[in-house]
C-alpha cells in the first residue's frame, strides 16, 4: 500500500481550509445557512401571526369565504405591481383566493393614493378606487383633485373622502401596514405572502399557484 505523500498530505490540508472558509460564517455555505434560518425564521412569523393579520386588515380583493389568502404589499406608482394588477384581480375574482391589500407606499405621492385607497374603503368602495389608482394616472403628477378622482373612480361621497384623507385615523392605518411589513421583513412591492411561502417581483399566474399549492 503506497504511504501518503507530501503532495496527499498538501491537497488534504488544502480541503480542509476551503471547507472552513466556506462553512465560516462570511463564507459562501455560511452565508446560504444564515439567509435560510433568516427566511424560516420569517415565515414562521407569518404563521403566528396569519390569523390576526388577515382579519385586521379590509382593503380586500375578493370574497371572505374564499379558500386561500394571499397579502399583497404594494406601492401605486410601483411599475410591478400595476403589471401584476390583473393577474391579482383575476385570482381574487375567480373565488379562489382573497387578496388582502398592504399599503407600502415608497413615496410621498404614493402615500396619498393609499390614503385615498383607505377612505375609499371606508366606503365600501376601495375595489373600484384601488383599480382606479392601478390603471390610471391622473393622480401622479401637480396638484391632485381627489374629488374628481373620486367621482371618475365611481367612490360615492368624493367630499367625505377628500375629509378622510389626512385624518388621524387614516394615519394610524398606514402606520400599522408599515409595522406589519417591518415585522414580516417586507422591503419591496409588491410581495406577495401565504401562510407558507412568498413571492417578491411582478406575479405570474404560476407565481401565485406556488404560493397557495400544499
Amino acid at each position: 500500500m503506497r504511504r501518503p505523500g507530501i503532495q496527499d498530505v498538501g491537497l488534504a490540508v488544502c480541503f480542509v481550509l476551503l471547507a472552513v472558509i466556506a462553512f465560516r460564517p462570511s463564507g459562501v455555505v455560511g452565508g446560504r445557512l444564515r439567509e435560510w434560518r433568516a427566511e424560516r425564521q420569517v415565515l414562521a412569523r407569518y404563521r403566528e401571526e396569519w390569523t390576526e393579520a388577515a382579519a385586521n386588515r379590509r382593503s380586500v380583493l375578493g370574497e371572505d369565504a374564499a379558500p386561500h389568502v394571499i397579502f399583497e404589499f404594494s406601492d401605486y406608482r410601483c411599475p410591478f405591481c400595476r403589471s401584476s394588477h390583473e393577474t391579482v384581480n383575476a385570482w381574487a375574482a375567480s373565488g379562489r383566493t382573497r387578496v388582502v391589500l398592504v399599503h407600502m407606499p415608497l413615496s410621498d405621492r404614493s402615500a396619498q393614493a393609499a390614503r385615498a385607497a383607505i377612505c375609499a374603503e371606508k366606503q365600501g368602495a376601495f375595489a373600484r378606487m384601488h383599480d382606479h389608482l392601478m390603471t390610471n394616472d391622473d393622480w401622479e403628477a401637480g396638484e391632485v383633485d381627489w374629488e374628481s378622482v373620486a367621482v371618475a373612480a365611481d367612490v360615492p361621497a368624493g367630499t367625505r373622502l377628500v375629509r378622510c384623507l389626512n385624518s388621524p385615523a387614516t394615519t394610524d392605518r398606514l402606520a400599522r401596514d408599515a409595522a406589519l411589513a417591518d415585522r414580516w421583513r417586507i422591503t419591496a412591492t409588491p410581495t406577495f405572502v401565504s401562510g407558507r411561502a412568498r413571492h417578491v417581483g411582478a406575479a405570474s399566474d404560476g407565481d401565485l399557484e406556488k404560493l397557495i399549492d400544499p
